[in-house]
């Protein structure tokens, strides 16, 4: 290929970009502002009758059209869970914390996604913030717990993991289990019994003492509630 050639080869791919890139940002800028809601709505009204694809292409035409329409990332995060999309799930609740500050939600699930990955301090603001803005959930302490743990951040950990506890968590099995291990660190035996108390004190006493005994025990067999 001569010099020349290769000169008009690279002048026709700079020019096929800049017009792509052209073409890309006037499709989306001068179009109807309000399409991306329009898409939103008909996505919504999708849900129950239509199959996840075409959902997913009507929340995506919407955030297409309107970038910063949180409703819409928060229905494909939805979306792309029930499709196995672990990135893009986390992409688009990622992108609402960004939008709206308030969705205890998405920071819970950013949250989660920094604990698997190590990445414990970024977790540990973005689960205090879930709790902000909605206060009290077992999950966030449960995970706020799991943060504290890694940590080693004992008290702290066996704190949340009793209030996730009080709270109702579904995760008992598996708290009880860390609550035991956290007992026989040196020195911390003391401290997870007196943090116990505060299940007696809500008026839980079949259960307080079953963790109690378990607790106490010598072996972390599996912690199975016998009585409510």
């Amino acid at each position: 290929m001569t010099t020349s050639a290769r000169f008009l080869r690279s002048v026709l791919l700079i020019f096929f970009f800049l017009a792509g890139l052209i073409h890309f940002y006037f499709n989306r800028t001068t179009l109807n502002p309000h399409y991306g809601k329009v898409f939103y709505r008909l996505g919504l009204e999708c849900q129950n009758k239509c199959n996840l694809n075409k959902q997913l292409a009507y929340f995506q035409k919407a955030v297409f059209y309107d970038p910063n329409l949180s409703e819409a990332y928060y229905e494909l995060g939805v979306i792309y869970v029930k499709r196995s999309q672990y990135k893009e799930e986390i992409d688009s609740f990622q992108r609402l914390t960004q939008l709206d500050h308030t969705n205890a939600e998405a920071y819970l699930r950013v949250g989660v996604d920094y604990l698997k990955n190590g990445k414990s301090d970024q977790a540990l603001r973005y689960f205090r913030q879930s709790d902000r803005n909605k206060p009290n959930q077992p999950d966030t302490f449960y995970y706020l717990a799991r943060v504290y743990d890694q940590k080693e951040m004992y008290p702290e950990a066996v704190y949340h993991y009793v209030a996730a506890i009080i709270l109702g968590s579904p995760r008992l099995a598996k708290i009880c289990e860390r609550i035991w291990f956290i007992s026989k660190v040196p020195n911390q035996l003391q401290m997870v019994l007196e943090q116990l108390m505060m299940i007696k004190t809500t008026g839980r006493d079949a259960l307080w003492e079953e963790i109690d005994q378990y607790i106490k025990t010598d072996t972390p067999s599996e912690f199975r509630r016998q009585s409510d």
